[in-house]
C-alpha cells in the first residue's frame, strides 16, 4: 500500500469519525432561535466538530471561512474536501443574497429552478450548490477541483484558466438531499436552526438588502 493510499484512507476515517461525533452531539451550541450567527460562532462550531478551519494569510474576521477535512494539512498529493462557509451580516442579508443568486443563475441558464435552502445556486467558481441556514451559506468543492481550475505556462510565466466550465455558476442537480455533504450541514445545524421554510422564503424574497461580505480568493 503506497503513501497516498494510506493518507486517503486516513482522511476518510477521520471524516467518518467527525460525522459520528456530530450525530451524537448533545444540545446545540446556541439556542434554537432565529438569530444571526457571528463569524466567531461559525468558526468555533466547525472547530468543535473536528474540521480544519483556517484561511491562510486572511484575517480571522473574514466572512469567508475555509473548512477542510480533518488532517488535510498534514498530507500532500491527496484529494480532500474543501467547504466554504459565508457569514452574512444578518438573516435578511443572507436571504437577499440567496434570492439574487437564484435569479441570476436562472437568468444564465434560461430556465426556472425550485427555490431551495438545501441545494441552492452555486455562489463561488469551482464549488457546488449552496446550503442556507440562518445567515450562513455553505458550499463545497475539493482540493483537486480547485487546483485544476488554473494552469501555469512556464514560457509566458502566466497562469491561465484551464477549466472555464468551473467558472460558470448555475445549479447542481446531482445531490440527493443537500448541496454539500451531510456532515457539514449537521455541524452547522447544531448552532444555526432553519429559520424559514422554502415556501416562506420563496414567497417573499427581499431585493433591497446588500449582503455584507468581502470579495477575495476563497480557495
Amino acid at each position: 500500500m503506497n503513501y497516498q493510499s494510506v493518507c486517503t484512507r486516513g482522511l476518510g476515517l477521520a471524516a467518518l469519525s467527525a460525522l459520528s461525533a456530530l450525530l451524537t452531539m448533545s444540545a446545540p451550541v446556541a439556542a434554537a432561535t432565529a438569530s444571526a450567527l457571528t463569524i466567531g460562532d461559525v468558526r468555533g462550531q466547525f472547530t468543535q466538530c473536528g474540521y480544519e478551519v483556517g484561511n491562510p494569510g486572511s484575517p480571522s474576521n473574514t466572512p469567508y471561512i475555509v473548512l477542510r477535512d480533518p488532517g488535510a494539512s498534514q498530507v500532500r498529493n491527496t484529494d480532500y474536501r474543501v467547504a466554504m462557509a459565508i457569514v452574512y451580516a444578518d438573516i435578511p442579508a443572507a436571504a437577499a443574497a440567496h434570492a439574487r443568486a437564484h435569479r441570476q443563475a436562472e437568468g444564465r441558464l434560461g430556465e426556472r429552478w425550485p427555490f431551495s435552502n438545501d441545494n441552492g445556486p452555486q455562489l463561488l467558481a469551482g464549488y457546488g450548490g449552496s446550503v442556507w441556514r440562518a445567515n450562513v451559506a455553505l458550499v463545497e468543492s475539493s482540493s483537486y477541483t480547485l487546483a485544476s481550475m488554473y494552469s501555469y505556462n512556464s514560457e509566458t510565466d502566466e497562469s491561465q484558466v484551464a477549466k472555464p466550465e468551473l467558472l460558470e455558476l448555475g445549479f447542481v442537480s446531482n445531490y440527493m438531499q443537500f448541496g454539500v455533504d451531510r456532515d457539514f450541514v449537521v455541524c452547522l445545524e447544531n448552532v444555526a436552526p432553519v429559520v424559514a421554510s422554502e415556501a416562506e422564503v420563496g414567497g417573499a424574497q427581499p431585493t433591497s438588502i446588500v449582503p455584507n461580505y468581502i470579495p477575495g480568493h476563497p480557495w
